[in-house]
Order: structure tokens, then sequence, then C-alpha cells
């Protein structure tokens, strides 16, 4: 029993960063009601305008991207998603058909390590339970601030105590950055002003810590 409970929890590791097969499947199934408030308030949190450019890295179920496009609906803005799981693009693909034909939204297959975007092109950015599981920390960060504009925000949205929870349980053992301070600092030493990460709470009493990074 303990051999398969070992695993299981190995399993759900490697799916929590790359979702894949049925296991997959449960992973975003389940990300798309624990996420939901988690990526509605980022969005919230980075005042997209009608005209911005706005990626959201490791896009899971798309409810990130549903509330960014929103946003950009009545303007010229456009939304970028990018995610390393195949599974998890061709869903999106599927998922957002009208508004990729609409040029509204864009869907690569790709990582942070290496983003197929050019420089100075984004307003907003955004990723939420997505920086743990980057291979390497400063070159995410690198690679996110050198596709966003000047004056443009980041934002990433988490839950501390669960992050703690899942850490202590082992299912972040394919995620070894995933401490909030250790992610600030990088941040600031990455060259990115305004950092900071505060605690909010919904109308229910949910809280969450939100990090905000401006580029200057």
């Amino acid at each position: 029993m303990a051999k398969f409970v070992e695993l299981f929890s190995n399993l759900l590791a490697k799916n929590l960063r790359e979702p894949k097969g049925i296991t997959g499947y449960f992973i975003l199934g389940n990300l798309r009601k624990v996420n939901r408030v988690l990526e509605a308030n980022a969005v919230q949190q980075l005042d997209i305008q009608p005209n911005d450019n706005v990626l959201e890295v490791g896009f899971g179920p798309g409810v990130g991207l549903n509330a960014a496009l929103k946003k950009v609906e009545q303007g010229s803005g456009k939304v970028y998603g990018i995610d390393i799981s195949e599974q998890v693009v061709r869903q999106a693909k599927k998922n957002f058909k009208s508004s990729i034909e609409r040029q509204k939204l864009q869907i690569d297959l790709g990582s942070v390590m290496e983003l197929p975007y050019d420089d100075n092109f984004f307003d907003r950015v955004f990723h939420v339970n997505c920086y743990y599981f980057w291979p390497d920390l400063d070159q995410g960060i690198s690679e996110l601030r050198r596709v966003m504009k000047t004056e443009g925000l980041m934002v990433t949205t988490l839950v501390e105590d669960s992050l703690n929870m899942c850490a202590d349980k082992g299912l972040l053992k394919y995620g070894p950055h995933w401490s909030p301070e250790v992610y600030i600092a990088k941040l600031s030493q990455a060259g990115f002003t305004n950092v900071s990460m505060e605690t909010k709470k919904t109308k229910s009493g949910f809280a969450f810590q939100v990090i905000h990074a401006s580029k200057k």
C-alpha cells in the first residue's frame, strides 16, 4: 500500500507540472475548480485595457484566458497563452476555436524558458500556480521581463497555505522553486520594480496572495 501511495503521489506531482493522459484530465478538471478564483483575481489585478496585449503562462484549463478575453473583446488587444503540455494546448485550441479564428487569442506550445515573442510586446502578463515548476527561475523571469513593455505589469496569485501543504505531501517535488519569498527576491534581482505580495480575501472569506511586479 505504501508503495502504491508513493507511486500515485509521484504521478500527481508530475501531472501538476505537465498534465498528460488520464491523470492529466483529472488534474485539469480539479484545477478548473481550484484555480477559478485565483485566475479571476489575477486578471482583475492586472487592470487590462481593451487594446492591451496580454500573456498567460501555463494557462492549464483556460479559465484565465477566458477572463482576459472579456477584457480585450471591444478593443484591438489580444490574449496569448503558452503551456508546455501538448494535451493542454490541444484542448485549448478546441475550446477557444472561435476566439482563435477571430484572432483575439493565440495559443502556443512552449516554455517560459524560451518565449516565442518579440521584445517589449506585452502590456500585461500573468501566471497562476505556475512558477514553481520552471526549470530555471532566473531564466523564466528574465524571459518574461524581456517580452514585457516598459510600464508593463505582471501578476501571479497563489494560496500560500496550500503551497505549504502540497510541499509537505511531496506534491511539489517537481517544483523546487515554490517559495513566494524566493520568487519575490528573484523578481527584484532581475530588475522588476514595485515588487510586493499582499493577502486578499473574497466576500466568502477565501484568502489568497497576490504578487505584483512592474517593468520600468
